[in-house]
C-alpha cells in the first residue's frame, strides 16, 4: 500500500494544505529530512496559520509544548518566507517575536478582543512598526463568547484599529451578533475622516445602523472600490443621503437580518448613486411595502442606473399590509417578472402567514449569500449546494412527506436543520408510498449532524427519528421535548427509532429531567 512517503513532493504540498499548518508541523517535523525540507519549502510556508480550535470548534491558544516547538525549531527558519499570518492573542507575542517576517503583509486576528493584549495595538508596541507600516491585509473576527474588549466602552473599535493599522488597503472586520452586547460597531466623529482607513480599496464590515454604512460612503473613502457592509438594523437616517454619484464604487453588498420599512426611503436611493456598479449583492427582510419586491421593480428602479452591472445576487423577503393581498401576483406571474438576463436562475414564491400576514420570498442560484437559509412550506425547490444551516418555519401548512423529499434533494450536503411548526402533519397518501418497495419513500439527509425539533409538533420526531421514514446516518446532536422522545422510542426501547439515535452524543431538552437507566442504554455515547 502506498504510502505519503511515496509521493512526489508537489502532492505530499497539495494534501497538506488541505490540513491545519499546526498537524502538519506536529506530525511532520523531524520525520525525516525530506519532510524537514517541504515543511520549511517556500511553497508552502507562503500562508500559515497558526491558531487551533477545541472541540466546540472555537479557537483557543496554543499549548505551551506544540508553541515552544514553533518559536525555536521553526519560525527562525521559516519567518522570511511567510506573506500571510493567522494569529490568536495569546501567542501572538512569542509567534510575532519568533522572526523579523519581512515580508508578511496579511494578518488575520482570530478572537481579537482581549483585554490583555491591549498593549500590542498602541505606538509603544514593540509591533508598531509592522503593524503600521507593513500590513496591508487585516481579517478580523471575534467569537461570540468573547466578553474581554481590546477598547474601552468610551472607545470606537474602528478608529482604534485605523490608527494601529495606517497602511491598510484590505479590511475584513467580523464579528458574531452576540457581541454586540459589550461593544458598538459605528462609523462616528472618533473616525476622522481625513485619517480612518485612508488607503483602504476593499473593506468588509460590520455596522450597527444605517447610519455607519452612510458615512463609509460620505467621501472620506476615496479609493474604495468593493464595500461588504452588514447591517445590524436599518431605520430611519439622521443623515442627509445627499444625491452624489458613487463612480469609484465596482463592488457592493448589504445584508441586514433585522426587518426594515425604510428600503424605499434609504436603501433604494443610495443604490441608484452607485452609477457605476458592476457587481451587486443584496441580502435584506422588508416589511410593510405595498407591493413585492420583484424583478419588475429591479429593471425599473435599480438597473436602469446600473449600466456597467454584470452580476446580481439577492435574498430577499417583503412582507405586505394584508389590506393589499388583492393586488399581488400569484405565484407564476410573480416567477415570471424575472426575464431579465442579469437574474440567472430565480427561485421565487409568496407565504400568505396567518400571524404576519402575505410575504414573498426570493434569491438568486448559484446561491452563494450564506450557509443559512430560512423557508416555508412553499418552496419549490431547487439545487443549493452550498446551503449547510436550514431553518423550516411555517404558522399556517403543516411540512408533508413529499415536501421533505424537496429539501433533502435541494441541500445535498445540509447539516444543522430547524423545524419550527406546531401543526400536525396530515395521514400519509397512498401516492407517497411504494407498497411493493417501501425503501423508496425512505427520506435520506446523508450529513445531517444536528437537528431541532424543540420548536415543532411531535409529528417531526417521528417522522425523523423512525427509520422508516428517514435515516440520518451523521446524526449526534437532538434538540427536543423529553416528553416528544420519551412517546417517540416508547421510553427508550424502540427498535425503529434506535438507528437514527445511535450516533448521538448530545441531547438538549430545555428543562432539568431526571434521567431513567432506560434512557442511557439507549443512547450509549452521550456525553
Amino acid at each position: 500500500m502506498a504510502s505519503i512517503e511515496d509521493l512526489c513532493d508537489e502532492l505530499v504540498i497539495m494534501i497538506w494544505n488541505k490540513l491545519n499548518n499546526l498537524d502538519v508541523f506536529y506530525s511532520f517535523m523531524g520525520v525525516n529530512k525530506r519532510f524537514d525540507r517541504l515543511v520549511r519549502d517556500t511553497s508552502y510556508t507562503r500562508s500559515i496559520q497558526l491558531s487551533d480550535k477545541d472541540s466546540n470548534n472555537n479557537y483557543c491558544s496554543l499549548p505551551d509544548t506544540l508553541l515552544d516547538r514553533l518559536c525555536i525549531d521553526v519560525l527562525p527558519q521559516i519567518h522570511d518566507n511567510i506573506e500571510c499570518l493567522t494569529l490568536e492573542p495569546l501567542s501572538m507575542e512569542r509567534i510575532l517575536c519568533a522572526g523579523q517576517y519581512s515580508h508578511l503583509y496579511k494578518l488575520t486576528l482570530v478572537n481579537f478582543g482581549h483585554q490583555s493584549t491591549r498593549h500590542y495595538f498602541t505606538n509603544e508596541s514593540p509591533f508598531a512598526n509592522l503593524f503600521k507600516q507593513r500590513i496591508t491585509h487585516l481579517n478580523v473576527s471575534i467569537n461570540f463568547k468573547l466578553k474581554l474588549l481590546l477598547v474601552d466602552s468610551n472607545e470606537n473599535l474602528y478608529a482604534f484599529i485605523s490608527s494601529i493599522f495606517t497602511n491598510l488597503i484590505d479590511f475584513n472586520f467580523t464579528c458574531h451578533c452576540f457581541w454586540r452586547r459589550f461593544q458598538h460597531l459605528t462609523i462616528d466623529d472618533s473616525c476622522n475622516k481625513t485619517s480612518f482607513l485612508q488607503n483602504v480599496i476593499n473593506l468588509r464590515i460590520d455596522v450597527d445602523t444605517l447610519d455607519d454604512c452612510l458615512r463609509l460612503l460620505d467621501g472620506r473613502l476615496i479609493y474604495l472600490r468593493k464595500l461588504i457592509v452588514n447591517i445590524y438594523t436599518i431605520e430611519s437616517s439622521t443623515l442627509n443621503i445627499g444625491s452624489k454619484t458613487l463612480t469609484n464604487l465596482r463592488y457592493f453588498s448589504l445584508t441586514s437580518r433585522k426587518s426594515t420599512t425604510e428600503y424605499d426611503n434609504y436603501i433604494l436611493p443610495l443604490l441608484q448613486r452607485m452609477i457605476n456598479l458592476e457587481n451587486l449583492i443584496l441580502c435584506l427582510r422588508i416589511s410593510w411595502r405595498s407591493t413585492y419586491i420583484d424583478g419588475f421593480h429591479f429593471k425599473n428602479k435599480i438597473f436602469i442606473h446600473m449600466p456597467q452591472l454584470r452580476t446580481f445576487d439577492f435574498e430577499i423577503t417583503t412582507s405586505v399590509p394584508r389590506i393589499e393581498r388583492g393586488n399581488q401576483l400569484t405565484n407564476h406571474e410573480f416567477q415570471n417578472t424575472f426575464i431579465d438576463e442579469r437574474y440567472r436562475q430565480v427561485i421565487s414564491y409568496i407565504d400568505d402567514d396567518r400571524r404576519g400576514g402575505p410575504r414573498s420570498h426570493i434569491f438568486s442560484l448559484p446561491y452563494t449569500i450564506d450557509t443559512s437559509l430560512t423557508l416555508s412550506s412553499n418552496f419549490p425547490g431547487g439545487l443549493l449546494s452550498n446551503v449547510r444551516h436550514l431553518l423550516l418555519m411555517d404558522h399556517r401548512n403543516s411540512f408533508e412527506h413529499q415536501f421533505f423529499k424537496i429539501i433533502a434533494q435541494s441541500f445535498p450536503y445540509l447539516t444543522d436543520l430547524s423545524i419550527h411548526n406546531h401543526e400536525q402533519q396530515r395521514p400519509k397518501r397512498l401516492n407517497e408510498v411504494d407498497k411493493n418497495n417501501p425503501q423508496l419513500s425512505i427520506i435520506e439527509f446523508s450529513h445531517l449532524n444536528n437537528l431541532r425539533l424543540g420548536s415543532s409538533h411531535i409529528d417531526y420526531a417521528k417522522k425523523f427519528l423512525d427509520e422508516m421514514n428517514t435515516r440520518l446516518p451523521c446524526l449526534i446532536h437532538l434538540d427536543i421535548s423529553y416528553e416528544n422522545l420519551e412517546s417517540v422510542t416508547e421510553n427508550f426501547t424502540r427498535d425503529a427509532t434506535r438507528r437514527n439515535c445511535a450516533q448521538l452524543n448530545s441531547i438538549q431538552f430545555h428543562k432539568s429531567i431526571v434521567l431513567s437507566k432506560n434512557f442511557y442504554l439507549y443512547f450509549p455515547f452521550l456525553k
